[in-house]
């Protein structure tokens, strides 16, 4: 897939490559978009009979509930080790010096593919996906309903993984901690190489005509709140809510954008989804405050963003926010993932005076595209051993 916050991440380090002009080639299982040397992955055709079972199988896992993990509430994904396809036998597996693996979920069939992989590998990690049996995040993950699913997948991983090299990339202090507490991979070299973003898109534009062009009021403070999916529940968008209706807030907007069915207070402005990135700088130069509400969150694509625009970050001590925000300088970490504490550090953000000149300048210096693009150079360079 090449939409979501994952894929926007993978996408960045792709385009860098090209410019360096490293031949780096995406191969895609469902591909939305036009972007240079990407591949939609060819999908036999389903017989009759493949149909048949496959609408077999949804209706027992819906009557059943054992995999479906739609009906657990707030949780978003369960993936699986196993796939029909084989990307061993494509073309641009043929060619290619380095495999990476960004999002492998529903793709990659992980015992067929590394008992016949010939080819360095890098997994990068955008979540845990690769620490366990299957989960992507653990708040409120149901681990014990799922628990039969989960040891098989995991007993099928650990089988896959045996003697196979493979060096990881955690995005992030907390995924790299995660994937050393992980039984199936605390064998294996890991490598952190934080996110990054492109300043020649995300800066810091005129507040007023942003402003103009979302049709955002002038004469208040705004604090923007933004996601890909604000429904999942560790977004968190029910307790940022909680925490700002405990807040003076008249002389504040609330502004949300993102994909979201929850039902808003009157007195927010949603502007709906906003996916295109020239856009997305607008809105976050519109605003004086990004609310990053997440409680558990492996990175946090929208917090390097708004802060490449000058826009302070109030945030929940998540595993991005951990590693991104400079309490007091870019931003306000909550001390703990209640609504007190969020609502404490929003209103010592509104309180504070910050310089978008610093914000920037930090920013710059350490999220880069440019520097994590030849940081994955460098390491490519070392399993080639150039």
């Amino acid at each position: 897939m090449d939409e979501g916050g994952a894929a926007i991440a993978c996408i960045r380090i792709h385009l860098g490559l090209l410019e360096r002009g490293i031949d780096s080639k995406i191969l895609l299982l469902n591909k939305k978009r036009n972007i240079k040397n990407t591949y939609k992955f060819k999908v036999d055709k389903l017989t009759f009979l493949d149909k048949v079972i496959n609408k077999i199988g949804k209706i027992f896992v819906h009557k059943n509930n054992k995999f479906d993990i739609s009906t657990f509430d707030g949780v978003e994904m369960l993936s699986f080790p196993n796939s029909k396809h084989n990307i061993l036998n494509h073309p641009l597996y043929k060619e290619a010096d380095i495999i990476q693996l960004n999002w492998v979920s529903t793709f990659l069939d992980e015992p067929s593919f590394f008992a016949n992989n010939t080819k360095p590998i890098v997994w990068r990690m955008p979540d845990l996906y690769a620490c366990g049996g299957g989960y992507h995040y653990e708040v409120g993950f149901p681990f014990k309903k799922l628990e039969k699913v989960l040891n098989k997948n995991y007993s099928i991983r650990k089988k896959a993984l045996k003697n196979v090299d493979i060096t990881f990339v955690p995005i992030s202090k907390w995924v790299k901690g995660k994937a050393n507490e992980s039984k199936l991979l605390e064998r294996f070299e890991k490598t952190m190489i934080h996110n990054g973003v492109n300043f020649n898109v995300f800066k810091k534009l005129n507040k007023i005509e942003s402003r103009k062009i979302f049709n955002l009021p002038q004469e208040k403070k705004i604090i923007l709140i933004g996601a890909d999916r604000l429904n999942t529940k560790r977004k968190g968008l029910e307790l940022a809510l909680d925490a700002l209706d405990k807040i003076d807030l008249k002389e504040t907007v609330i502004v949300i954008f993102g994909n979201s069915s929850c039902k808003l207070p009157k007195e927010i402005i949603s502007v709906g989804s906003v996916t295109d990135e020239r856009l997305l700088p607008v809105l976050y130069s519109a605003s004086d405050y990004f609310l990053m509400s997440s409680i558990e969150e492996a990175f946090g694509q929208v917090t390097i963003e708004a802060l490449a625009c000058g826009v302070p970050v109030i945030s929940f001590p998540n595993g991005g926010s951990l590693d991104i925000i400079r309490p007091n300088e870019n931003g306000v970490l909550a001390r703990d993932f209640t609504v007190e504490s969020l609502a404490q550090a929003i209103n010592e953000a509104l309180n504070m005076e910050f310089s978008d000149d610093i914000i920037i300048e930090d920013i710059r210096e350490r999220f880069n595209i440019v520097d994590k693009v030849n940081d994955y150079i460098d390491l490519y360079k070392s399993l080639l051993k150039y």
